[in-house]
């Protein structure tokens, strides 16, 4: 699992450059044919070497979509409604995280290889409708653009400081919001919690983002998303501190609740203004850099959740993630106002310093 998120890191680099040399809708298709033969790649792997050669093939192909359809959005929806944007895409593909549990216990039943065989059958027909449906968004001068303000192509990225401060507030989120699917299991556990019940009290996540994710998105898309971002951090920070108060199924279910509402307001807003920084010549470039981060936090999350379990305990790693998205939350406040005004002169095509 760490290989795949390894190979998710190498995917925001890659696929963020073709997104913006060839274009979004190739790279797309790139990742879904390639992240399809990979994904029957894993199926069909006999030892271990094989599925860790496997899996990181898989996370990078599969994941090399992601920084293109961030591209294509910012392509095609005006700013003022790109948190909506990302929102409902973010809607639509939690509603299948809701629905994929059912359908792999099916597959799963009949046999694991049949699992893979759908998965990449899934893959492969996403990438037949974007082949006969999906046009290419990339501007027509952003293959003419090789370089930006402090240098040429990902330099340029790495030198945008404010870009950069958001990502690495989003390497902590993603931190903590990875504790989800690593050491919150473990820890229901130790509160003689059942893998059943841990997959029920997740299931409390899928339901929430379906039915109110499109309300509070529509909410909050006006608002300063400076201060929503530092607010949905407190909520994801206290929604797992929580945890390190709680033993029982209802109190796992309180956390769970309060975060979820959290990483609703978090992960469209935070798309969105990576979209309004990006320079339209790099925003696939943008969207790969932002995405490493979450690849970064896959592999070093579960890593620090299990250190964690296996040491301090269960309520220090819990009380740690409160503390961690309390300092992001004060990040996004202490950069939030010069973004803001660089977003500003963008949108009024004033000329600023990057910051």
């Amino acid at each position: 699992m760490s290989l795949y998120g390894a190979g998710s890191i190498l995917a925001g680099f890659v696929g963020g450059t073709l997104a913006d040399r060839l274009g979004r809708r190739a790279t797309m298709l790139l990742s879904l044919f390639g992240g399809a033969a990979a994904m029957l790649g894993v199926g069909l792997a006999a030892s271990l070497p094989q599925i860790g050669v496997a899996t990181f093939a898989m996370g990078w192909l599969a994941e090399m979509y992601r920084p293109a359809v961030g591209a294509m959005i910012a392509d095609i929806v005006p700013p003022a409604d790109r948190a909506r944007a990302y929102g409902h895409q973010y809607w639509v593909a939690n509603l299948g995280f809701a629905i994929a549990p059912l359908l792999a216990g099916l597959a799963a039943h009949r046999s694991y290889f049949t699992l893979f065989v759908v998965d990449a059958v899934t893959m492969a027909a996403y990438g037949v409708i974007v082949l006969a449906r999906v046009r290419e968004t990339r501007p027509v001068d952003a293959g003419a653009a090789p370089h930006e303000q402090g240098g040429p192509g990902l330099l340029s990225v790495l030198a945008d400081r404010g870009f950069m401060g958001l990502v690495l507030l989003t390497l902590g989120t993603a931190t903590v919001m990875w504790q989800n699917g690593s050491a919150l299991p473990m820890d229901m556990v130790r509160h003689g919690i059942s893998a059943s019940g841990y997959g029920a009290l997740v299931a409390i996540n899928g339901v929430m983002i379906v039915f109110l994710q499109p309300v509070i998105v529509r909410l909050l898309g006006r608002r300063s998303r400076t201060g929503v971002l530092a607010l949905s951090a407190l909520l994801i920070g206290l929604g797992f501190g929580l945890h390190g108060v709680v033993g029982s199924a209802l109190g796992y279910a309180l956390g769970i609740a309060v975060w979820t509402i959290g990483e609703i307001a978090n992960l469209p807003t935070s798309s969105a203004l990576v979209a309004d920084l990006a320079p339209p010549a790099l925003r696939g470039r943008y969207q790969g850099v932002y995405g490493m981060a979450w690849g970064v936090a896959s592999c070093v999350g579960p890593l620090l959740g299990g250190f964690f379990l296996s040491g301090p305990g269960g309520r220090a790693l819990w009380f740690s993630c409160f503390g961690l998205m309390v300092l992001v939350a004060c990040g996004h406040l202490a950069i939030g106002r010069a973004r803001e005004r660089r977003e500003r002169a963008s949108a009024t095509g004033t000329p600023t310093a990057r910051v």
